[in-house]
């Protein structure tokens, strides 16, 4: 953290993430696109009406071709939407994930471990994919790209396991850093082309095949459902999947029995600001 600077607190990091979250709201609400929010702050709405105490970001899912829309919108309009801005391959060649995030540069954040890129307090944006459980080609070549991408895209090798396992580790991952490290803008490109392989048809299943090819895939009924639904976060109404419990039990199980105190914990390593 540079000097001076005094460190935001987990609170102030919410306020500020909060504020990226209402803009997005507005632009997609003024287009008529459609957004959800998902995970940690789909459960914050349902469970806490607001953030979870503990959490440090923000999730919202995006189905792919409102997805591309907003890219655009961001692109097009980069002047108009500051102090916020998009950091997606296609707008920054130093962006390290193949997702996309929204944020405030009135803020910075600094990653103990992640490649820095340039951000501020965010909302993750994950785009949402038709899925084919009967193509074991797509998935594989996914699988692969997403560690490829995970290696290159922090500062040193993640250490995780015992010493030996770590030290068998360390040649592969300097092979793939050598081999990737300076084309990986190209290969979160290729994934996300590759993502998309299913869209043009119709499938029963949905997921951010960009991020999580491992995890969970929900049934389409789950998110579009018979009409749209709207929790608040925060005392704002924010637009949530159809049937939102099938798809958070999906995820985590029983999501409304809290965690054991010692997770109560945020999940991103890295320290925030204002400039």
């Amino acid at each position: 953290m540079p000097k001076n600077k005094k460190e935001l607190t987990l609170q102030e990091i919410q306020k500020a993430s909060f504020k990226v979250l209402l803009e997005i709201k507005k632009i997609f609400d003024e287009n008529g696109w459609d957004y959800y929010l998902a995970y940690g702050t789909l459960i914050g709405a349902v469970r806490h009406k607001g953030f979870i105490p503990w959490d440090d970001d923000v999730d919202i899912w995006v189905p792919r071709a409102d997805y591309e829309k907003f890219v655009q919108y961001c692109i097009d309009n980069k002047k108009k939407l500051k102090p916020f801005e998009l950091h997606h391959y296609k707008t920054n060649k130093k962006y390290i994930y193949p997702i996309a995030r929204f944020s405030d540069s009135r803020y910075s954040i600094k990653y103990n471990i992640a490649k820095d890129y340039g951000l501020g307090t965010f909302v993750d944006v994950y785009p949402l994919d038709n899925y084919d459980e009967t193509d074991k080609k797509q998935k594989k070549i996914i699988h692969k790209y997403e560690k490829i991408i995970s290696i290159c895209g922090n500062k040193t090798m993640v250490k995780k396991g015992n010493l030996l396992r770590n030290i068998l580790k360390y040649p592969y991952y300097k092979m793939v850093v050598c081999r990737y490290a300076s084309s990986l803008n190209k290969m979160i490109a290729k994934i996300d082309t590759v993502c998309q392989k299913n869209n043009n048809r119709q499938t029963n299943r949905f997921g951010c095949l960009v991020w999580n090819c491992e995890r969970c895939y929900y049934k389409n009924e789950w998110l579009y459902g018979k009409g749209k639904k709207s929790l608040k976060f925060n005392g704002t109404l924010f637009r949530v999947p159809y049937d939102y419990d099938r798809i958070l039990r999906e995820i985590y199980g029983d999501y409304m029995v809290l965690p054991p105190v010692e997770e109560q914990v945020g999940h991103h390593d890295y320290v925030a600001y204002k400039k």
